[in-house]
Parts: C-alpha cells; structure tokens; sequence
C-alpha cells in the first residue's frame, strides 16, 4: 500500500509523534510505501532520534510543512495527487485540519484517524464534525477513548482500538539499575518507589505523588521517592520541603536510560489526574516487570489490571496511592507476580509488529469497502 501519515505533534521527538514514527517505519519495513508529513514549526532537538533513524533506514520520506498555513495546504493538494496514496492517517487535530483544508473531502485514498485522548470531542465542534462526516476510520489508543468517541456521536462501526507501541527490545528486566541508584544516593535494598512525567503537564498528578511519599514514610520510614521528568521542578521541590520529605525525595530531571531507572524502582507509579490515552510510561514499567500503582484514567486500566498486573487507585487520592504502594513493598511476592504478568500483557499486545498488522488489517478493510461502492 501507499501511505501517508501526516502528524501535528508540537514535539517531534516525544510522546504521540513518536507513535506516528514507529508506525511509519514498521509499515515501510513490512514493504509498503510511507511518507510521513511533520509540522515545520514543531520542535526537534537537533539530534537524530532512534525513531527518526529508524524511519530512514526503512526508506520512509519525510517532508516538514507548515501545517497552519493555507497556502502549504494549496501546496499539498498537489503533492497528495502526485504521490497518490491509498491511505492518509493524521495524528492529531492540526494534522486533521491540514488534509480537510488540503482536500475538502474532494480524494480518492481512504482517510484514517488516530485518537490519543479520551477529552470529548464536542469540545472542539470543526474537529468532531470532520471526524463525524469525513473521516472513514478511527483508532483510538483504548478502549476508554472508543468509549468517549461512541458517546460523541461517532459510528462504533468505523472505530477500532490498537494500542500503541514501543521498542520493548530496551526494557529488559534483567538491566541493572545499580548505577542509577547510586547517582541517586539510594543504598542497595532500600525501598525506591519511583515516577516519570513531565513536569510542563499539570495532569500527571506530582502533588498527589507526593502527598502519597508523606504517607508511605509514616509506615517506611528509610523509603525513598524518585519524581523525574523535563521542565522546572522548583514547585514540586517546594512541595517536598514543605511536607517535611525533602530528604527522601529526588529530583534528577530528565532521564535519558528509563531502562535501567526503573530497573532501579521497587515500585512504579502513574498518578495522571486526566486526559490520558494509555500512560507511555506504564507500559514501559509493565515491560520492565516492575509492579505498578496506576491512577484508573482512561485506558490505563486495561493494561493495569488491578490485583493481577499491578494496583490501580481513583485519581486524586493520595491516601489509596499510599496504601497500594505500601502494600507492594509489604508483599514482595505478589508483587513480583503482577510484575511479571505485566510485562507477559504488553509482549502481547504493544509491540510494533504486532500493532502494524492490525493497522495494516484496517486499512485492507477500509479499501475493500471503499472499492465495493
């Protein structure tokens, strides 16, 4: 087949454009022909990501356009004509908006969107009626996010969930964190309970994590509490302080080696308040073996299966956030039992292979009604 995914992401080397990268080079690996359309105004760190160098080992063209501007729009129209694709998938509503001001429905390739968040999509009218009258697929990242889209309005029979993926390759459980827990000032055997998330988000439940480390260190008291991510700290810094904890907790920015930092967790914790898809960090701790507390948001549920792969808790609950952690720590066996069964749940479900073929096997059904009409 002939693709083009098309991705308005305004980081291109994080989170949901990554998604589109890792689907774009799986696709072009297993012999289709990919282009793959990133806004020129996002940004890039200047380095050449895994992702990126993946994409152009397997042959993908990548192309930056300016996705707001009508003009590249016009521009596109013709580019779209000249590369005749079968199919077009947009990542994220300036994607969406890019190819219906390209196209104005006018096309002759099958039209494919991906949804990442379980926000109504009766928030933003242009984006829901695009989505209701002219868009043939959809694929939410879960279960939770289908479920909103039905409640929106959008026909169930157009929408098929596919989880996303990642490199599982890298988490292995069997990577030692010794190093990173030495950076960390955490002695061997001492508890570490540890999260990732971005500290520019004010939904990914920081304050929540906290209050919840005040807790677990009335019943633990030499446990130690990691809150990494990118962004300015200082309030959560502050936080810390202020609940008398700073000593048991750490700030090291952002971690570039996620493997070998939660290989260095006794337990991982997702506090997300809102607005997920699937938390990337929970399958990543999933695959990694590690037992996971999750807030029930969205579609973290369906891979945090609570007393089987891991404890999953309400949102904006400090005290069941504590309590499920201290129950991990408490009971090692279980524990390391949800552990396991997490990482067997994502081999199963999020590698890249096998989220292509079902991406592939949509767009094969979505061709072969459109060629029946």
């Amino acid at each position: 087949m002939n693709i083009v995914m098309i991705d308005s992401h305004a980081e291109i080397e994080r989170g949901g454009a990554i998604q589109c990268a890792r689907l774009a080079a799986t696709l072009a690996e297993r012999g289709h022909e990919v282009t793959c359309v990133f806004d020129s105004a996002a940004r890039a760190s200047g380095k050449v990501s895994p992702e990126w160098a993946r994409m152009e080992r397997a042959g993908v063209t990548v192309l930056r356009r300016p996705l707001k501007s009508l003009a590249a729009m016009r521009r596109f129209r013709r580019e779209l004509d000249e590369i005749g694709p079968d199919i077009v998938h947009t990542h994220k509503n300036g994607a969406l908006y890019f190819l219906a001001g390209a196209t104005r429905n006018r096309r002759r390739f099958g039209w494919v969107a991906n949804r990442g968040t379980e926000y109504s999509l009766l928030r933003e009218p242009p984006a829901w009626a695009i989505h209701r009258f002219w868009v043939d697929r959809m694929i939410p990242v879960a279960d939770a996010v289908k479920a909103q889209l039905i409640r929106d309005g959008i026909p169930e029979a157009r929408l098929r969930t596919i989880y996303g993926s990642f490199d599982v390759g890298r988490f292995d459980p069997a990577t030692s964190g010794a190093s990173l827990r030495s950076d960390w000032g955490v002695a061997e055997g001492v508890p570490l309970i540890g999260m990732a998330a971005s500290f520019k988000s004010r939904k990914k439940g920081q304050s929540d994590f906290l209050k919840a480390a005040a807790q677990v260190l009335t019943h633990i008291p030499d446990a130690v509490f990691v809150l990494a991510g990118d962004g300015p700290s200082e309030r959560w810094q502050r936080q810390a302080r202020d609940l008398g904890i700073a000593q048991n907790v750490r700030f090291p920015g952002f971690v570039t080696d996620m493997p070998a930092a939660l290989a260095a967790m006794d337990v991982a914790v997702c506090a997300s308040t809102r607005g997920e898809g699937l938390t990337g960090s929970v399958r990543e701790a999933l695959a990694m073996a590690r037992p996971v507390v999750s807030t029930d948001v969205a579609g973290n549920g369906e891979l945090v299966r609570d007393g089987e792969t891991g404890r999953l808790v309400p949102p904006r609950d400090p005290a069941a956030l504590a309590a499920a952690i201290t129950q991990l720590l408490s009971d090692g066996e279980a524990a390391a039992d949800m552990g396991a069964a997490g990482r067997e749940l994502v081999l199963q479900l999020c590698t890249d292979a096998y989220r292509a073929a079902r991406v592939e096997e949509l767009y094969r059904d979505l061709l072969a009604e459109r060629a029946s009409r």
